[in-house]
């Protein structure tokens, strides 16, 4: 099958959700996949439902596989980057930021396959980003890596909140480059 194309029938989308027609039609009836019906009657579901369809309900989705891995590093110093992808090299895509608002919109936009936060940067709520992140589908394949000062509270507020590693910033990038080999290989 053409995994590239615009428009699916319902047997290509059960094929691509690992469900049955009957499973599509149903999921169509009940609002919770749009389709259109062609003038011959037959459904068709356009690429881009079926896309946001997969997201919403944490299915996999061979649409969102790419060729590299991306990891945004959230850090006082956006520089350190480098010591990623020294660390790294080509097999991912890089981004940095040390502003809060462009972190949040980088993590819903760009959607990183692992999000190293380091807690200090100026008015982020590292426990707040991890609750926010876990609450929407669509972001829930995202790798949080949170680097915290060494505070027991902190850590275990930090798991509850959905952090998939807590790294102590008294382990430095070792520790960072340790949670990342984790998470992403």
């Amino acid at each position: 099958m053409d995994i590239n194309k615009d428009v699916y029938t319902t047997f290509e989308a059960a094929d691509i959700c690992n469900a049955n027609v009957t499973s599509i039609k149903n999921w169509i009836d009940q609002g919770e996949l749009k389709a259109f019906r062609t003038p011959g009657g037959h459904y068709r579901i356009e690429r881009i439902v079926l896309d946001d369809f997969l997201n919403r309900h944490g299915m996999p989705n061979p649409f969102s596989q790419r060729e590299q891995a991306r990891i945004l590093l959230i850090h006082q110093e956006p520089e350190r980057i480098g010591e990623l992808e020294e660390e790294f090299g080509e097999q991912f895509e890089y981004d940095a930021t040390d502003d809060a608002v462009d972190a949040v919109l980088k993590i819903g936009q760009w959607r990183p396959d692992a999000a190293v936060v380091v807690d200090g940067v100026q008015e982020l709520d590292v426990v707040g980003l991890c609750s926010r992140v876990r609450e929407h589908a669509d972001l829930r394949p995202v790798h949080l890596i949170v680097v915290h000062r060494k505070e027991e509270e902190l850590e275990v507020a930090l798991q509850e909140a959905g952090a998939d590693f807590t790294v102590r910033q008294d382990t430095g990038t070792a520790g960072i480059i340790e949670a990342v080999r984790r998470v992403l290989l």
